[in-house]
């Protein structure tokens, strides 16, 4: 179902692009591959009438200047949270990011609001038996909280703890 989780991306997109001002990564969305089959509407700048051609990539990829990062936006609007939410197409997608050294990562929106970094090289064995999660679990299986970076601003910071669990 497109647009299920528009907001929390939108959350997630103003986090990759702070992170990317303050020169911390370059990233760019993906997009699910579709033809144009025609005009759209004629006051809508930009607009046309589009038909799916294929399944969607993961919704992201960026760079650091240690990591290449591939990930996909989840929000979970009620406990638990289902792994079998990440698609088999992007499992796969991601899963051919990662034998060629890449990091893939869900960023994970809870009920509770709580905002989580969800490496997939750990939540793949979860993935594959479809297991769900309460937030209560999420750390015992690796995954880990934004950080708040600045004291007058939201917690958008997911990339340094990503990086230094990269580094260790």
């Amino acid at each position: 179902m497109a647009g299920k989780g528009i907001v929390w991306e939108r959350v997630c997109n103003n986090s990759r692009d702070r992170l990317a001002q303050d020169g911390e990564l370059a990233w760019c969305r993906m997009h699910p591959p579709v033809l144009k089959v025609g005009p759209g509407t004629r006051t809508k700048r930009g607009s046309f009438l589009a038909v799916r051609t294929g399944k969607g990539p993961p919704d992201w990829c960026a760079i650091t200047k240690h990591l290449h990062i591939i990930g996909d936006d989840k929000d979970c609007k009620k406990a638990p949270w289902y792994s079998k939410q990440v698609k088999p197409h992007q499992a796969t997608i991601f899963d051919a990011y990662e034998r060629f050294g890449a990091t893939a990562v869900i960023l994970l929106r809870m009920p509770d609001k709580s905002r989580w970094c969800v490496p997939w090289s750990l939540l793949r064995k979860w993935w594959e038996v479809g297991t769900s999660f309460h937030v209560d679990e999420l750390e015992d299986i690796g995954a880990f909280r934004w950080q708040k970076k600045y004291d007058d601003e939201p917690a958008y910071d997911w990339l340094t703890p990503l990086l230094e669990r990269c580094d260790a």
